[in-house]
């Protein structure tokens, strides 16, 4: 599934900013996608294969969700079940420390 270009500037920033306050670290972040790195602990509960990242993006079956892999190519996106950043950003935080969403 691709991820869509839909989210504002607005909203990208204020994401970034959100996901940021829980010293996360966003190496990318526009229109498409906001693409997190991931430390040794995010990678062992995520399950994550070296290389892969933590992207946040919109697709048209979920709305905003997240996935393991590349920003342009997460094969399996989830939905992320939050509508503001803040919501987006403690969910997020959630899968970085604890493997799941909520």
């Amino acid at each position: 599934m691709q991820i869509t270009d839909e989210m504002p500037d607005t909203w990208v920033r204020q994401l970034v900013t959100a996901i940021e306050t829980y010293d996360h670290t966003v190496v990318d972040a526009h229109e498409s996608a906001i693409v997190i790195d991931l430390t040794t602990h995010a990678m062992r509960v995520l399950d994550a294969d070296p290389g892969e990242q933590l992207v946040i993006g919109w697709t048209d079956r979920y709305g905003v969700d997240w996935g393991l892999g590349r920003v342009d190519h997460v094969p399996n996106p989830e939905p992320m079940d939050a509508a503001t950043p803040a919501e987006i950003a403690a969910r997020v935080h959630l899968l970085l420390t604890t493997g799941s969403p909520s």
